[in-house]
């Protein structure tokens, strides 16, 4: 028939061109080293240098770290650089900021950021260091930033497991901050392991207002965390599992007298039956007593800092903390004398062997390097932004987003998120968390604009208490109304907002509708 196309199905041989990124233990190395400390760092290289004899790890004072002050030399033995924490600085001094720091525009680092300067690849011992520009002559052209965005995560830690709900549940400036203190002050177990008193006095704030964050994170999953005692460990669990009434909260309030079997005492506190006293016995052996039990602890508890900020004449001065920050030499001479020293059928076998060893030594050193280097440029352009919170405290503290030091500096989000999920900096205000300083939005659509996420949970409630009753919204037709709005919203967002909000799904609550109009 005419106007017939003739299809034949036949095996073919094709060549194609294609560039993908092969995920190599090197480069995965490479990222992981962004999210270590410099203690997790430290044990990590001692790990490598027991595999491969051409490391020498060394750490403490007489490690090298590259600072962003030219005054810092490595031998610097200055208390501030040499210790765990700074200089204790008055807190009238912060007000006497150089007026070079106040105007500096918002395109800059700091001045004395080490990746600003002409020779910066001298100070860095590598000619190869890529930090999201391109590549330089001669240097690798390995898009650091590009695979960190790819690297999965590292395992689930009670810190991180409680983050993401901060990351989610508060997004106020001042509450977030408040927020973080009260997570550096987790015990393994899960309860809180550091007074209200201290917190505030950290934060800089009031009791009331760290009462009030912390109450808000009681409601954290898992149940019964920060909780200060066992008592009110138990009472959150009681008060999730709907049995907290005025017979358990006696029970609880008298732990001591349930643990040593005084059921009659407590049933005439409670005014109920032993029957009763009993059955909250049994209620109470349920819940856990240690909710975090169940979580990896490597990130929980303090420690030393990993940055370090001080205040000197001329502004301010950011340093790799030097106590407690390895560095690599490699040993070059060693591995060219056991390499000139094989003879016979083992020539070929260490030569080889030599060789694959100094490459895996070279390329930990280069990767020691970028990590350094990363963070303190991350440091660097986080005090720039939050110089008002350094001069003022809590107060000053100015809503900050990972993409606005993403962008700034030139990275990926997912790579600031790494280098400061984990890292402290000492500062004249303390020694805080990095993620501390961060704040939590909404993304919009093309024709809206961002939003915070307390603004749109209000969104959420309003939009609830608004619809009829006997005809309740999903979640997916709430997010679709908020969109409409200008907010991009996904409809399992709505669902956890719901929770936090402690509203039931639609489905329950269509049933309650029928209930109250039946009664």
């Amino acid at each position: 028939m005419q106007g017939e196309i003739d299809m034949q199905l036949s095996p073919s041989v094709r060549l194609k061109q294609k560039q993908s990124l092969v995920m190599t233990p090197q480069l995965q190395q490479a990222i992981r080293l962004l999210q270590m400390t410099n203690i997790e760092l430290k044990d990590y290289l001692e790990e490598q240098a027991l595999e491969n004899p051409f490391i020498d790890v060394s750490a403490g004072a007489d490690s090298a770290a590259p600072s962003t002050s030219d005054n810092a030399q490595p031998g610097d033995a200055s208390p501030a650089a040499s210790s765990d924490t700074p200089q204790d600085t008055p807190q009238d001094t912060l007000q006497d900021t150089p007026a070079a720091l106040d105007g500096m525009n918002a395109s800059q680092a700091l001045s004395d950021d080490p990746t600003q300067h002409n020779d910066f690849e001298n100070r860095f011992s590598s000619d190869e260091l890529q930090l999201g520009g391109p590549a330089s002559a001669g240097g690798a052209a390995t898009d650091w930033d590009m695979i960190a965005t790819i690297i999965p995560n590292r395992e689930d830690s009670l810190n991180r497991h409680v983050m993401g709900q901060i990351d989610f549940a508060i997004t106020e400036s001042r509450d977030r901050f408040i927020a973080v203190a009260l997570l550096d002050g987790l015990a393994p177990s899960g309860w809180l392991d550091a007074s209200i008193d201290s917190i505030a006095e950290s934060c800089q704030c009031t009791t009331e207002q760290v009462e009030s964050v912390l109450k808000r994170m009681q409601k954290f999953e898992p149940t019964g965390i920060f909780a200060r005692s066992l008592a009110e460990c138990l009472s959150l669990q009681a008060h999730e599992a709907d049995c907290l009434d005025n017979v358990m909260q006696t029970v609880l309030d008298n732990i001591d007298q349930l643990a040593a079997g005084e059921i009659k005492a407590l049933a005439r506190k409670a005014k109920a039956d032993e029957d009763d006293i009993i059955a909250c016995l049994h209620r109470i052996r349920s819940f856990n007593p240690k909710p975090a039990e169940g979580f990896s602890h490597t990130m929980v508890g303090n420690h030393s800092p990993d940055v370090i900020l001080r205040k000197t004449a001329s502004g301010w001065s950011i340093d790799l903390n030097r106590s407690t920050l390895p560095t690599l030499e490699i040993k070059e001479d060693f591995a060219k004398s056991v390499g000139d020293r094989a003879r016979g059928s083992q020539k070929d076998t260490t030569k080889e062997y030599v060789q694959q060893s100094m490459g895996s030594a070279k390329w930990l050193k280069r990767t020691l390097e970028q990590r350094n280097t990363t963070t303190l440029k991350i440091a660097a352009e986080l005090v720039r932004r939050q110089q008002s919170f350094f001069r003022n405290g809590l107060e000053g503290l100015q809503p900050m987003a990972l993409r606005d030091v993403a962008e700034a500096i030139g990275m990926h989000e997912s790579t600031i998120s790494r280098v400061t999920s984990g890292l402290l900096i000492a500062t004249p205000k303390g020694t805080l968390p990095m993620k501390s300083f961060f704040s939590v939005s909404i993304a919009a659509t093309d024709d809206g604009e961002a939003k915070a996420a307390a603004a749109v949970r209000g969104m959420v409630k309003e939009i609830i208490s608004k619809e009829d009753p006997g005809r309740p919204m999903s979640d997916e037709l709430i997010a679709r109304l908020i969109s409409k709005k200008g907010i991009r919203l996904a409809r399992r967002t709505v669902a956890k907002y719901r929770e936090i909000l402690r509203i039931p799904s639609s489905s329950e609550r269509r049933r309650r509708g029928k209930l109250a109009l039946s009664s």
